[in-house]
């Protein structure tokens, strides 16, 4: 593995393949698992759903980019990756192209900027983390109810996947 610019952690061919495969295999199958739950166990789902967002978002970056994500703070480090590389213009262009593609679908995109990618991961790893973590005693008391959980994935992780989906740049 070589370290570019002391950045990013870049794979050679061979892990990239694998690194890719299961990221692949793991969002999907996150995302299938929430849909599953979403009833029943609405925090779980949320949990489940994020992971979804995070998977494909580590694989954007292992199959565009060549960078693989550490396990040490993989969640800022994932965020810090892809804000930084849909900044740059070719990808910024893309995410543009994209969210304007996708506005009929999700109210979400109706003022399309690229930066609204990283916003919706942030709102995801944030979710998750409070439905991970015991934040207070009112929080503690909430259940999180299905429609909380339905309304999460309809509008953050559907349309944070539909993008991330057809990233190419």
């Amino acid at each position: 593995m070589v370290i570019l610019n002391k950045s990013w952690d870049i794979m050679d061919i061979t892990e990239k393949e694998i690194y890719v495969k299961w990221h692949d295999y793991a969002y999907q199958d996150d995302l299938e698992s929430a849909e599953r739950l979403v009833e029943k166990h609405s925090r779980n789902a949320i949990i489940l759903d994020y992971y979804s967002m995070h998977n494909i978002a580590k694989k954007y970056l292992g199959d565009v980019f060549s960078i693989k994500i550490s396990q040490d703070d993989t969640h800022s480090e994932t965020l810090r990756a892809l804000k930084e590389k849909i900044n740059k213009e070719v990808a910024r262009q893309r995410v543009l192209e994209l969210m304007k593609k996708a506005q009929e679908e999700f109210e979400i995109f109706s003022k399309p900027k690229p930066e609204l990618l990283s916003a919706l991961y942030r709102h995801g790893k944030s979710e998750r983390a409070a439905h991970s973590y015991y934040q207070s005693r009112q929080r503690a008391e909430d259940q999180t109810g299905s429609e909380k959980a339905k309304g999460f994935i309809n509008t953050i992780v559907k349309p944070f996947i539909k993008i991330m989906r057809e990233l190419d740049v």
